[in-house]
């Protein structure tokens, strides 16, 4: 596979991995996770499915992938097409990132996070976290991991020069975290047993303070901020709908109707945001000058994770 100008969408609900050619916007090829799997690897899990969640490019030639329903990574070489190892982790692994040969998973039904030697590709350890970990962090500069705890109200914080493992508590679950400079920025679900909300907040690194920016009413599940811009889009599952925030004045720009779920949302770093549906199997191309969507490429069942090579 010819891997230049790749958009890869895991689709949880089928086991597959769709590759996307981003200079024509067509299918290139589909990765049945279940059948390489079965030919390449052995396998101790009994789950029927396989959940492809989230991934990784070592930007050389393998993908690393989440698997949520089998608990499992997959090490994917992408030249061969072919799975080449596989690591069982912790429990429904979700979130995954990289920093200096490791790797960091976040097991979201075993409060951990599992630590990988991504060279040799074995477990290095489990470190526990707080209440159903779901979103990792990393300030590459700092050497330092934040958790989000989608169920503790905390946000974990391991410091890699110093093996620390510490826990701070925030006012409400977070979900997701994009770091810019000494600031980060958490999307929030607020749930007061009677409605569903959610808020963006602005947080201090150098003393955990942090300041609400925005209200929101709905499910929001999702956040992408534009690298060194005012503007941050967030993804309104239960509503259908793709907001644009100004982060700076704090207000809401837009709010553009999409069909049915949309979930994960990644920038190309030009005018393209890509959104996956979850109840309607399509990634949305949102043209950012534009204000609006421009495409919808139908790709397997239940998209989630997206990856752009």
């Amino acid at each position: 596979m010819k891997l230049k100008e790749k958009l890869v969408v895991a689709n949880t609900g089928e086991d597959t991995l769709t590759f996307i050619d981003r200079s024509n916007m067509r299918i290139d090829e589909v990765f049945y996770l279940s059948e390489i799997a079965n030919k390449n690897v052995k396998s101790i899990s009994s789950s029927p499915s396989i959940g492809p969640w989230d991934m990784i490019y070592d930007g050389c030639k393998f993908l690393y992938c989440t698997n949520a329903y089998d608990n499992s990574v997959f090490k994917i070489n992408l030249d061969k097409g072919k799975i080449v190892d596989k690591l069982y982790v912790g429990s429904f692994p979700t979130s995954i990132k990289s920093i200096e040969n490791y790797i960091f998973i976040a097991n979201t039904d075993s409060n951990s996070i599992s630590v990988i030697s991504e060279k040799e590709f074995y477990l290095i350890e489990n470190i526990p976290v707080g209440g159903k970990p779901i979103d990792i962090e990393i300030d590459k500069v700092k050497k330092k991991i934040y958790i989000a705890n989608s169920d503790g109200y905390s946000i974990n914080i391991i410091d890699l020069k110093g093996v620390k493992n510490e826990i701070i508590r925030v006012k409400n679950n977070p979900i997701k975290m994009i770091i810019e400079g000494d600031f980060m920025y958490i999307l929030y679900s607020v749930n007061n047993n009677i409605l569903s909300n959610s808020n963006i907040s602005i947080m201090n690194l150098k003393d955990y303070r942090e300041e609400e920016i925005i209200q929101l009413k709905g499910i929001f599940t999702n956040m992408l901020k534009l690298n060194n811009r005012e503007i941050a889009f967030v993804t309104n599952i239960d509503k259908g709908y793709i907001y644009r925030v100004d982060i700076e004045k704090r207000n809401l720009l837009s709010k553009t109707k999409l069909v049915g779920m949309p979930n994960r949302i990644e920038w190309d770093g030009d005018n393209t945001v890509f959104i996956t549906d979850i109840s309607e199997d399509i990634i949305y191309l949102f043209d950012i000058e534009k204000n609006i969507i421009i495409d919808g490429i139908r790709v397997g069942k239940e998209p989630g994770g997206i990856l752009i090579i």
